[in-house]
């Protein structure tokens, strides 16, 4: 199966940022500029650079760069020594040419997606406002399966962990005490059903006293929508493992998961974008947005 911002930059035309990107470069090598909408200075590109329309990128004549073009869901690579103008449902080859054009599944680049200044970026690892357990996942999420991967943060002292699973009367569903802090939602447990939201607390004990608990809730996707979103995320998966230095497939899988509001899995695939790309100051940002909304903190 083929599969069918950036350092911070000031004067940035309101037009151009209001439309919102386009798309982004998912690589970049040797010396590729962008040439901004509007400005006539270029800057150097950078992996998982934003692109906006006029945005025009230039690549020398030994650099490439691969980009994805959300308004046509289509990934490309622009060879060395070529101009690539984008607009708003279309990108011209103003010079040389592009190779290994292809389509990508649905690209939707989430809404409220930005171009951020290194200002807005926070550094720190994640940890739980007032609390040492973390509840990472599902939590104050959506997710696509009936039999939940249910995952914490470990407490220093705890030597158990009692998890009651419960529907929003708060009728305990499941519970099951475990040392580990990743436990599975069983099969032959109460059934959970498609398009229903529940609760789960998870209880950290030592060998006599309770520690503390903690309590969140998750949301299953209706039938049909999970159904989409594994079939997609099985392709692109395949994908990561067949070619695991091309990000476009981890963007278009984070991009999913946030727009079916999966974002808890939305963040590690941006932990995963960061890591492979480096600091980009928009992923930093979007990584901030989506912790907030989930709970967690940055220090």
């Amino acid at each position: 199966m083929r599969y069918r911002l950036l350092a911070a930059f000031v004067l940035l035309p309101l037009a151009a940022a209001a439309q919102g990107p386009v798309g982004l470069l998912s690589s970049v090598s040797g010396k590729v500029q962008i040439i901004r909408a509007g400005l006539t200075d270029p800057a150097a590109a950078r992996p998982a650079d934003l692109l906006l329309a006029g945005d025009r990128v230039v690549t020398s004549g030994d650099a490439q760069a691969t980009f994805l073009f959300c308004p046509q869901s289509r990934a490309a690579k622009i060879l060395p020594g070529s101009e690539i103008e984008f607009a708003a449902g279309s990108f011209t080859v103003k010079k040389g040419k592009v190779a290994e054009e292809r389509a990508v599944p649905s690209c939707r680049l989430p809404k409220t997606l930005v171009l951020a200044s290194a200002s807005q970026v926070q550094s720190g690892q994640l940890r739980l406002r007032g609390s040492n357990l973390l509840l990472r996942s599902p939590s104050r999420a959506n997710t696509a399966t009936l039999r939940p991967l249910f995952r914490w943060e470990p407490v220093d002292t705890a030597r158990a962990y009692d998890l009651k699973v419960l529907d929003r009367e708060e009728r305990i569903l499941w519970r099951q005490t475990v040392s580990a802090t990743e436990v599975q939602y069983p099969a032959d447990a109460t059934p959970l059903v498609w398009g229903q939201k529940y609760w789960w607390r998870v209880t950290a004990r030592d060998s006599q006293d309770t520690l503390m608990e903690v309590g969140t809730y998750f949301q299953i996707l209706p039938a049909e929508q999970a159904e989409e979103v594994r079939s997609a995320e099985t392709g692109l998966r395949r994908l990561i493992a067949e070619n695991p230095s091309d990000s476009v497939p981890r963007f278009l899988l984070a991009f999913l998961y946030e727009e079916r509001g999966m974002l808890d899995e939305a963040v590690r695939l941006y932990q995963e974008l960061g890591s492979q790309t480096g600091s980009q100051p928009w992923v930093e940002v979007r990584l901030n947005e989506l912790m907030n909304k989930l709970g967690w903190d940055r220090p």
